[in-house]
């Protein structure tokens, strides 16, 4: 009789190849230079710092006011460079210190088609990129709101200015960046979406060819709605739908989505170009505010409060029917699109790996240092891989 077979289960190992395409050496600058922008920095700290008290605290504007704190500390942790990959996937720019390498999907993303010269940002956490919807246009604004736009052999085609900027207020730095299609008239190629974090919104037309140059369409403003301004927004291009994040709201008449700094705005042809997306009991709690008399808020010799939470980050799934929201606080949401129905919801604690630490740290007397109470989701963010 033979004896029992005892089968034990195997680990299966998978072999990968990874080949590396491209590596940057890291950039280099002067000393020259390094102490020529750190001495402008504190000439326009100091007579900057008086003015802006009076902005802040004795004329206070939404426009002026200072970023929330929590997409402070969550922005200054994201690395300097960023990859945006276009629309069709087979366009990439790859946003440097001082410069864009735009890079083609045909040889792998391998080679260079076009490098878009840009000034070195002392503030590169600021820095937005966008894809024109055709994928020959490139739009990059910097941390005081410029806006450059250059075309795929990264020839600079102009620049939009801001109009108004003060130096270290980033409440004028651009939250959204998006191109729309303009089929209105055939002088232009495209619209420009330009939507700073103190929530001003701009809309410019472009042109490139014989007619190379832009001109301003319209203007929209959120801060009747937001009035601690916005901290992102993305464009759905099947709804036709801006969706905007800002902080979280404590009107208990409002929707969910809303609460919790969510929501979506409809594009008009005409004034005021943009109309808030609302259900039916939206607009029946809207109608009865209306019928009491509110008295305005002023904020005089007030801050806001730094534990408040908001919006930090959305992404449309592939299909465009979810949402995804990362909060200030770590937490993740998911919502249906166009309902806005919370499909999930779960806290930074709630999720698998939230408290993983990148193993080199461990092995560093310095790393183990930043360690120490690191309990913030600014810190988490840097310490997970």
């Amino acid at each position: 009789m033979a004896g029992d077979i005892k089968l034990e289960d195997e680990e299966e190992n998978i072999l990968y190849d990874l080949l590396i395409n491209t590596e940057w050496p890291p950039e280099t600058d002067t000393q020259l230079r390094g102490l020529k922008e750190r001495n402008c920095s504190l000439i326009a700290k100091a007579v900057t710092g008086p003015f802006r008290f009076i902005l802040h605290y004795l004329w206070y504007s939404p426009s002026s006011s200072t970023l929330p704190p929590g997409l402070v500390r969550l922005a200054t942790k994201q690395v300097n460079w960023q990859l945006v990959l276009a629309s069709n996937g087979k366009l990439l720019a790859v946003v440097q210190d001082q410069c864009v390498e735009i890079r083609s999907a045909r040889d792998d993303f391998g080679s260079v088609i076009g490098k878009c010269q840009v000034p070195k940002d002392p503030n590169p956490h600021w820095r937005k990129v966008a894809w024109s919807h055709d994928c020959a246009l490139l739009a990059y604004a910097d941390s005081t709101g410029t806006v450059r736009v250059f075309d795929l052999m990264g020839s600079e085609l102009f620049i939009i200015p801001p109009a108004v900027s003060f130096p270290g207020d980033f409440s004028y730095a651009a939250a959204g960046l998006m191109f729309l299609e303009y089929t209105a008239s055939a002088q232009w190629s495209a619209e420009l979406l330009v939507i700073t974090y103190s929530g001003q919104l701009k809309s410019f037309l472009v042109s490139v060819g014989t007619n190379q140059g832009f001109q301003e369409n319209h203007s929209f403003s959120f801060s009747a709605h937001y009035s601690n301004g916005i901290t992102t927004a993305i464009y759905h291009p099947s709804h036709r739908l801006l969706l905007v994040g800002g902080c979280v709201s404590h009107d208990s008449d409002a929707s969910r989505a809303s609460r919790c700094g969510i929501t979506a705005w409809r594009l008009l042809s005409g004034s005021p170009h943009y109309k808030q997306v609302t259900s039916y009991e939206d607009d029946i709690s809207a109608s009865q505010r209306r019928g009491f008399l509110r008295m305005p808020s002023f904020l005089l010799f007030s801050r806001r409060n730094n534990e408040q939470d908001g919006v930090f980050r959305m992404s449309l799934s592939p299909d465009g029917t979810v949402l995804a929201v990362i909060h200030f606080s770590g937490s993740l949401s998911l919502w249906d699109v166009p309902s806005f129905k919370l499909r999930g919801s779960w806290k930074q604690e709630e999720q698998p790996g939230f408290d993983e630490i990148n193993p080199e740290w461990k092995t560093s007397l310095e790393k183990r240092k930043k360690i120490r109470g690191a309990v913030s989701v600014s810190a988490r963010c840097e310490l997970v891989e």
